[in-house]
């Protein structure tokens, strides 16, 4: 089978060019983790070293820098149509829904606060509901694809999709 016709059999990509996750959105990820690099680097500078918590400025940067590595790696997932995408989703939809959720409870003050609800409301939720239908998204057409990789004599070894032996008139064995 050619690429095309693996990912077509996948669900990756159908027959008529489009996908299941629409292409716009893997750059649009990678796009959220460039934009997070600067955000976070103010965080780290202009945070409170105290915040009635010791190492406030470590834990809210470093919480930022694994959001934007889990933005960028759902990026990169998406754009090459790894199965891996839907790990990627689901652990930044995870981690949005955290930072909306710490965000808006540990804001001080009205402008704070109001902050805080505008951008979970309008972005960190919304991109977390995306992540979760992209890791649905990409749930389904395994489940979809694997019946008909294993009728066509694929097999899974060392978490790679090996094809058939063609040719041979007996497949060999694989574990």
């Amino acid at each position: 089978m050619t690429e095309l016709a693996l990912r077509a059999a996948a669900g990756l990509r159908r027959d008529d060019g489009t996908s299941l996750v629409p292409p716009w959105i893997g750059p649009a990820f990678l796009l959220c983790a460039l934009i997070l690099i600067p955000w976070t680097a103010m965080l780290f500078l202009t945070l409170p070293g105290s915040y009635g918590a010791n190492h406030w400025r470590l834990a809210w940067g470093g919480f930022d820098v694994a959001l934007g590595v889990a933005l960028a790696a759902t990026g990169i997932a998406v754009l090459r149509r790894s199965p891996f995408g839907e790990i990627a989703a689901t652990m930044t939809g995870t981690l949005l829904l955290c930072d909306a959720w710490f965000d808006v409870l540990t804001s001080h003050g009205t402008a704070d606060v109001a902050q805080a609800l505008a951008s979970a409301v309008f972005v960190e939720i919304p991109l977390a509901c995306l992540c979760f239908w992209i890791a649905r998204n990409f749930a389904r057409a395994m489940e979809i694809a694997a019946p008909y990789l294993r009728a066509a004599g694929f097999t899974i070894k060392d978490r790679t999709l090996v094809p058939p032996v063609v040719g041979t008139g007996a497949r060999s064995e694989r574990s």
